[in-house]
């Protein structure tokens, strides 16, 4: 019986894990993960809540689903993170980053953002403009739904979106990395992390070569980082 109770949790990890490696973000469903997902907010100084979390991939905020069913923004005071099962995210900049790997002086996240300029431009077929076309009214929808309540509350019921959520057509997303330290984002290039205040950029150029760094690798990144900091 205790075999068959493993064997079932393990096909249903499989289906969840599975589902999740086939999701994609749509015009009417701009969130991270395929569903607002059990998670718990850290705070500095405070104590931290549990909810259920999903990350707007058009501001990078935080929403999460009130005990009514609506989607609403977390308050973001003294708000420093998040955990989703093992996902960590750092909360920088009034966004929530998600963490790719860690170094002793700071993380490097990944910033995961709709890019809703290429269904814009791809919508405005001959004849029409791309203002007129349903992908940018939905666009414009979300946009003023999150500027109309300065992005605390959403007008959406959970319900009615999750039900809609493949209704619409695939939204294209980026994702960037960013070094963290202390309180800065830094761009993953060679620019962005010559610029921070007190760099040696002839030093920092010849442990790049003598490194090999790769500005999209991670933990190639966490070298960068150990580097910056060490100075």
């Amino acid at each position: 019986m205790k075999r068959l109770l493993l064997l079932f949790i393990g096909a249903m990890l499989a289906v969840t894990m599975s589902a999740q490696e086939d999701y994609y973000p749509t015009t009417g469903w701009p969130y991270l993960y395929p569903d607002f997902m059990e998670g718990e907010v850290l705070r500095a100084n405070r104590d931290s809540n549990k909810g259920r979390f999903n990350i707007h991939l058009s501001l990078s905020a935080l929403h999460y689903v009130d005990k009514n069913g609506i989607i609403k923004e977390a308050d973001t005071w003294g708000m420093t993170g998040l955990v989703i099962g093992e996902d960590r995210f750092r909360f920088v900049g009034g966004k929530m980053l998600k963490v790719v790997a860690e170094a002793k002086g700071g993380s490097v996240v990944k910033e995961t953002r709709a890019n809703y300029t290429a269904i814009v431009k791809k919508d405005g077929a001959m004849g029409t403009t791309a203002l007129n076309s349903t992908t940018t009214k939905t666009y414009l929808y979300n946009q003023n739904a999150i500027n109309q309540y300065n992005g605390y509350l959403l007008t959406d019921v959970y319900a009615d979106l999750h039900a809609m959520r493949n209704q619409s057509e695939r939204l294209p997303v980026t994702g960037n990395l960013f070094l963290i330290i202390g309180n800065q984002q830094i761009p993953a290039s060679k620019k962005g992390v010559s610029e921070l205040p007190g760099v040696d950029r002839k030093a920092l150029s010849g442990f790049l070569k003598a490194e090999k760094i790769k500005w999209n690798d991670p933990q190639d990144l966490v070298k960068v980082i150990d580097f910056v900091t060490a100075e």
